[in-house]
């Protein structure tokens, strides 16, 4: 047998045999590469060949690429894609990474044709673990009905109604935004069903609580209200959560009148935080006043709720400036030291 002489081969030939696909590694690498210029037609080829052919993990680069980049005329490319990755999907795609980053490459790109983010909707991946298997596929589902709502689609109330009762968290908060985001006040019942009846996971009631804030206020402030002066810490945490963020005049009113009453510091510190989301100059004020002059707790649950406010011209000036007016202000300096990291420079 004569030995193959060292060297005989182009670079990375001997590794495989003809026709056997690249390392995977290999395969990230070159596409590394092109994305340094990912406008020219050899990188398309690339893009094209990795988004056809290539497994999961170098077909969500190849994705990532496009939408990054802006590249246009890849809309084929990216649903075919998604649907060669259903087949023996454990195998070509464990953690569904590549249908996933095609999904984002569409939405990202304002691809108008429903059908895939529908298929998305009903797509389940059971991969094995210690234990139960664990599906893979729910930020799949997740993304497709967040592309819907974009769209508007006529049977948006049917699928994101049937995804607030996913066996998945992150299905059922993406459901209750799509619903949101869709603007219809038809669609609050089903968020009004799904906050009335609860969830284990705390961020799929608060999306219901801002979902129907958004769409049907005249009938979420009351809730609101009950469970920001209720018994429930948790509930009433949320519910300062759900208005903080919110521009109604009465999201504000229904928190400085809990303010006014909350006996305990423990019940006034969510509604303080919540203050500091409220991007008007009545809710800064209220919350300087209370860093000047209100208890130690009080103080720092101000200066946590105006660190939302932060990078707002002046806010860190006068935050201190307030603090050094508090009898106390020597023990709010760990409270400003978190809420307003020194930048470097400064």
């Amino acid at each position: 047998m004569t030995a193959r002489r060292s060297g005989s081969n182009p670079p990375g030939a001997a590794a495989r045999a003809p026709g056997k696909r690249a390392p995977v590694e290999t395969q990230l690498a070159v596409l590394e590469a092109t994305a340094a210029d990912a406008s020219s037609p050899e990188a398309h080829s690339r893009l094209r060949e990795a988004l056809r052919t290539a497994p999961g993990l170098v077909a969500a680069r190849a994705a990532k690429i496009v939408r990054e980049h802006a590249l246009e005329g890849f809309d084929d490319d990216l649903i075919a894609t998604f649907r060669r990755l259903l087949v023996d999907p454990v195998k070509n795609d464990p953690g569904c990474l590549g249908k996933l980053a095609a999904l984002e490459a569409l939405d990202f790109g304002s691809h108008d044709d429903e059908t895939v983010f529908l298929e998305a909707t009903r797509t389940f991946q059971p991969e094995p673990a210690w234990g139960p298997p664990v599906d893979t596929a729910s930020s799949v589902r997740a993304r497709g009905v967040l592309a819907l709502a974009r769209l508007a689609h006529p049977d948006l109330s049917l699928v994101a109604g049937g995804l607030l009762a996913d066996p998945e968290s992150p299905v059922r908060q993406a459901a209750a935004e799509a619903l949101a985001a869709n603007g219809d006040r038809a669609l609050a019942g089903a968020l009004a069903l799904r906050w009335k009846l609860g969830d284990e996971d705390p961020l799929v009631t608060l999306a219901c609580m801002t979902g129907l804030l958004a769409l049907a206020p005249d009938h979420a402030l009351p809730r609101l209200r009950d469970a920001l002066h209720g018994a429930d810490d948790g509930a009433r945490e949320l519910a300062a959560l759900a208005l903080g963020p919110s521009t109604r005049p009465e999201a504000l009113d229904t928190l400085l009148a809990h303010l006014d009453i909350a006996p305990r510091a423990s019940e006034r510190a969510p509604t303080l935080r919540a203050l500091g989301l409220q991007r008007n100059d009545r809710a800064l004020s209220v919350l300087l006043k209370i860093v000047a002059s209100g208890t130690v707790q009080d103080a720092e649950a101000a200066v946590a709720g105006l660190a939302a406010r932060r990078f707002d011209a002046g806010v860190r000036e006068r935050t201190c400036a307030a603090a050094r007016e508090n009898p106390a202000a020597e023990r709010l300096e760990a409270a400003l030291a978190s809420a307003f990291p020194e930048e470097p420079g400064r």
